[in-house]
């Protein structure tokens, strides 16, 4: 079992999490898992900035990208939350990819 350990690099998909963006996630997340990363992404889309939850999932995000060798920004939109995530990407010495379905189909 200890073999496997740390064996698939682990990937965080972030950006924008408007409810139209979720197909997005789901095709970067299927096709990283099928080239041998293990893929964190996004659960809840369009979700309300009342939420009560916001602030933990923010930190769960914030955790999930410690926890990741590479980053994919997933949506051409890249907002405020987005952009933060990049900064610590970056102040972490992540690598740092942005996904696109279309050019990526050719490798899969």
């Amino acid at each position: 079992m200890n073999e496997v350990l740390n064996k698939f690099p682990i990937m965080h998909l972030i950006g924008s999490t408007k409810i139209e963006n979720e197909q997005q996630f789901i095709d970067a997340e299927k096709y990283y898992t099928k080239n041998g990363y293990i893929v964190f992404k996004p659960i809840f889309f369009g979700l309300d900035k009342n939420d009560k939850r916001l602030s933990m999932y923010t930190d769960m995000c914030t955790q999930k990208l410690n926890m990741c060798d590479v980053v994919c920004v997933v949506t051409e939109h890249i907002g405020e939350s987005t952009r933060k995530r990049i900064e610590q990407a970056m102040e972490s010495g992540k690598e740092i990819i942005y996904f696109n379905l279309e050019r990526n189909k050719q490798y899969d």
